[in-house]
């Protein structure tokens, strides 16, 4: 019989042995999510001054290398590598001021390759990067942090800096919902089907700073036969990072360079990025408006325009909802098209103006004092000719007297 517990006791230790240990629970909420393509050597800066530097990539199977630096500093336990099987995890334990008192520990990163996406030279894989709240740190710089609400489907929460939240698209028998996320009523994030669990996270890399603006956890739905509600929890928001299309504006006439008065006039524009919308006013008046648009060159015909100074705003609404715009201004009859800054040496339109008026007026002088000199000098031709005559008369009456 004690060999049947022993050989039970044997197959329990092994049972133990084989099954791996349960991932730490993280510390709620979570603030980043993204799910990116990276290259080998890539540094992403991430909430509460912490940075994750992919060090290296396996060129077989896309497993990473990776660091976590807090403020430049690497952090105890913070590298190792990442499979898709076995993530990296970063674990801060805080230590008991007491010894009856057992150390705390908090989950704050996990780093999930998740597929090989380019080998060689340029090595590239995709991961999914998790961080949690770091206990230990401040979060000032949310403008909404760890928050749980509701929104009605069809309808829109009103979020900071001009972003909306909506749900669309209920089905209760699957479960699943429609999330929108807009800035400024253009959508910056969509994703259909989300089921209860799933995590909606916009974020934006800047500059190798990859700043999560919104996240949230869809919690649950409920349907009646007067409401339909989504339920959200861990809602965060941080400051937006406007980025800016960089456009370049140019306006000429439709026959030559200067534009003339009741003449029409091109206004032609560079995108360096592609925008979601593209609006052209001139004079305050909208005179062209177009959706997605990509990079690239677009003119546009003016109406015939009048003399005298034109202004012209081309504002762009970036692919993230961020707006910008640029000015310029230009001349009708006489000047350049291209106004944005008048040369020291160039002369005004009312000085042209004046200059022709003036040159009009010495031409006039000119041909009037001309028109003297000529009137003068056929006065006296007609004396001299006159005098001639009467010698002539003179010297016939003596000759023949």
């Amino acid at each position: 019989m004690k060999y049947i517990y022993f050989v039970l006791l044997a197959i329990f230790v092994m049972l133990f042995a084989a099954t791996p240990a349960a991932s730490l629970d993280p510390s709620e909420p979570i603030i980043h999510y993204s799910d990116s393509v990276v290259e080998r050597d890539t540094k992403l800066s991430l909430a509460q001054g912490y940075t994750l530097h992919i060090v290296d990539i396996n060129e077989d199977n896309g497993d990473v290398w990776v660091e976590i630096r807090h403020n430049g500093k690497l952090v105890e336990d913070g590298e190792g590598s990442g499979k898709e099987n076995d993530p990296f995890e970063y674990i801060l334990t805080i230590e008991a001021e007491d010894d009856d008192d057992e150390d705390e520990e908090y989950l704050i990163f996990r780093v999930t390759p998740k597929e090989l996406v380019t080998s060689g030279t340029d090595t590239a894989t995709r991961i999914r990067i998790e961080q949690f709240r770091d206990p230990t740190r401040d979060t000032k710089d949310f403008l909404m942090y760890d928050i749980s609400d509701s929104v009605n489907v069809g309808e829109e929460m009103d979020l900071e800096e001009g972003y909306t939240l909506s749900a669309s698209d209920l089905d209760v028998d699957e479960e699943t919902i429609t999330v929108t996320l807009k800035k400024n009523e253009h959508v910056v994030k969509e994703v259909k089907e989300m089921e209860p669990g799933d995590i909606f996270s916009y974020y934006k890399n800047v500059n190798g700073e990859v700043r999560t603006i919104f996240i949230a956890t869809v919690y649950d739905f409920f349907e009646s036969s007067e409401s339909h509600i989504l339920f959200l929890k861990e809602m965060s928001q941080r400051e937006d990072v406007n980025v800016e299309s960089t456009v370049e504006i140019r306006v000429e006439g439709v026959k030559e360079s200067i534009i003339r008065d009741g003449e029409k006039a091109i206004i032609s524009y560079e995108l360096e990025n592609d925008a979601s919308k593209v609006t052209i006013s001139l004079d305050d008046k909208i005179i062209d408006v177009r959706n997605d648009v990509d990079a690239g060159t677009y003119p546009t015909l003016t109406e015939e325009l009048d003399r005298g100074t034109h202004d012209v705003i081309i504002e762009t609404v970036s692919i993230d909802g961020s707006v910008s715009s640029k000015e310029t201004s230009f001349t009708v009859d006489g000047a350049s098209s291209i106004g944005d800054s008048v040369p020291g040496d160039s002369i005004s339109v009312p000085d042209q103006i004046e200059d022709i008026i003036q040159d009009g007026e010495n031409v006039t002088g000119d041909v009037s004092d001309s028109a003297g000199d000529i009137t003068k000098s056929t006065a006296f031709t007609y004396i001299v000719v006159a005098a001639l005559l009467a010698l002539t008369a003179f010297f016939f009456k003596r000759e023949f007297s």
